[in-house]
């Protein structure tokens, strides 16, 4: 096997398996939501304000199956929706601060993930390695708002400051 194609195996299977260990780490979240809605949700807080539609596309999933996620996530209190002011029939979705402090609490479970997933790598080996896959990802995406920085718990204002 070449080198490259080893290494894009390596990248699939990985990502395979850490979506897998990431929807089990989510399964007895205290808010009871399924690990789909909490992928959605975490999508509307990187994206907030976003039509429906472009959040499923974003997420690679059916425009129906969003609509459910979006609307149990309603019904819970963690998003709120609004017409779109250049198109009445389209939907913007935004997080509410109960979104933001389910995120919170579930940090530490994002970070116990990330803990396992990349023992045994050293600081410099992950930063080479995000510095990588973010050229890959900027090769091949198709949406220019993906390849940005982002994090699902914002940052307080002393901590914009610095």
């Amino acid at each position: 096997m070449h080198p490259q194609a080893e290494a894009l195996f390596l990248l699939t299977e990985t990502a395979r398996r850490f979506r897998e260990a990431f929807e089990a780490s989510l399964a007895c979240n205290p808010a009871g939501l399924t690990p789909a809605a909490i992928r959605t949700l975490g999508n509307v807080i990187r994206f907030p304000g976003s039509r429906q539609n472009v959040l499923a596309e974003r997420m690679e999933i059916e425009p129906m199956s969003l609509s459910s996620h979006i609307n149990r996530l309603r019904k819970d209190g963690y998003v709120t929706q609004s017409c779109d002011p250049l198109d009445r029939r389209a939907k913007l979705v935004h997080p509410t601060e109960k979104a933001i402090q389910l995120m919170i609490e579930l940090d530490p479970g994002f970070d116990a993930l990330y803990q396992t997933t990349t023992r045994g790598l050293s600081k410099e080996e992950m930063t080479l390695l995000a510095a990588g896959l973010a050229k890959m990802r900027a090769n091949i995406a198709t949406d220019p708002s993906l390849t940005q920085p982002f994090t699902l718990i914002p940052k307080t204002e002393g901590e914009q400051a610095s």
